[in-house]
């Protein structure tokens, strides 16, 4: 019998998740993990973007281990229930390494709540035009003394749920000093309060949407995906990333293709999305489907009629003198 070893012995098999909650129904320290990232470029965030309104393409994710995974409740057709144990399962799955972000629609309390009492370390507000926009979600985003949260009975057991602060049995700490919010810029008027935005005390970080941005200002979107971006797109790329590098605020955003990842660690980028779920399992079944006929294509016309020869003859021998007896011709 081979030899068992526990295992709480077996280190190589444990996780490191530097910034887990004790508890892993509530959000990890994301507040530490940017301001890490912002301090040493190395340690930038790479997480994946989550649409598919499902717990086990949740679980499929958690098991690669991203740092963080967003998910988009603005734009994803999410319930209720399949946001709480998604954000549950994202970090249960991956044993506490991945942090969890969602974007809610901006005024839709019910997603709010839901994400922030399962758990999320980060709430994205879209749509983002003013301070005074970001001071309304901290102010419902966090537990007095910040901001107004309500208190939930239903995610802790007092007695029974730890945290890694003292005298936090029902972990308002654990809450107030992990979740960060961040605020999504991606109007033109959004960009005009650029700088009042970055400087809302509380924020963790900020996010530009080019693509909503690019709509409302009548530039193409199609340039949202490649092509050479016009010179007032550049001037207001360069105005959002000196507010951040103003107010020491490190960038949340998403890539299009991995190759462009130096380049935006390069303005201030601190935490990457380097893939969509969607777009990721659509473009590996496309991959495959094009590989796979591509092989076929190779046998069009000149090899089909030697190829089938060959293969005839070899199987027809080989079945011939391995079969039983009686099948034997």
């Amino acid at each position: 019998m081979t030899d068992f070893t526990p295992f709480s012995e077996q280190k190589a098999l444990h996780i490191e998740a530097p910034y887990r909650a004790s508890t892993l129904t509530y959000p990890s320290n994301l507040k530490k993990a940017l301001a890490d990232a912002q301090a040493d470029a190395s340690k930038t965030l790479m997480g994946v973007a989550h649409g598919i309104p499902s717990t086990y393409v949740t679980k499929l994710i958690a098991s690669t281990k991203p740092d963080f995974i967003w998910i988009d409740v603005e734009h994803a057709v999410w319930n209720r229930t399949e946001l709480h144990d998604a954000i549950h399962a994202a970090q249960h799955h991956s044993e506490g390494k991945s942090m969890v972000l969602v974007r809610v629609p901006k005024h839709d309390e019910i997603s709010l709540v839901t994400a922030l009492d399962a758990g999320a370390a980060g709430i994205i507000i879209p749509h983002c035009e003013s301070a005074d926009d970001v001071k309304h979600f901290i102010k419902e985003a966090y537990y007095g003394p910040i901001g107004e949260r309500s208190f939930s009975p239903w995610n802790f057991t007092p007695g029974l749920t730890t945290s890694l602060y003292p005298d936090d049995t029902s972990n308002v700490k654990t809450s107030n000093n992990h979740i960060c919010v961040i605020p999504q810029v991606e109007s033109v008027k959004g960009m005009a309060n650029i700088e009042e935005i970055a400087a809302v005390p509380g924020i963790s970080a900020l996010m530009f949407g080019p693509g909503d941005y690019r709509i409302n200002a009548g530039l193409d979107v199609g340039k949202t995906f490649g092509g050479e971006p016009e010179p007032e797109f550049l001037e207001v790329i360069g105005r959002f990333n000196a507010a951040a590098a103003k107010n020491n605020l490190p960038i949340f955003g998403a890539v299009w293709t991995v190759d462009k990842i130096p380049l935006f660690m390069q303005q201030g980028w601190r935490a990457i999305c380097v893939q969509f779920d969607v777009w990721g399992f659509t473009r590996l079944l496309d991959s495959s489907l094009k590989t796979a006929r591509g092989y076929a294509k190779e046998l069009e016309g000149k090899q089909n009629g030697k190829l089938n020869g060959k293969l005839n003859g070899k199987l027809n021998g080989q079945q011939n003198g391995n079969a039983p007896n009686g099948y034997r011709k």
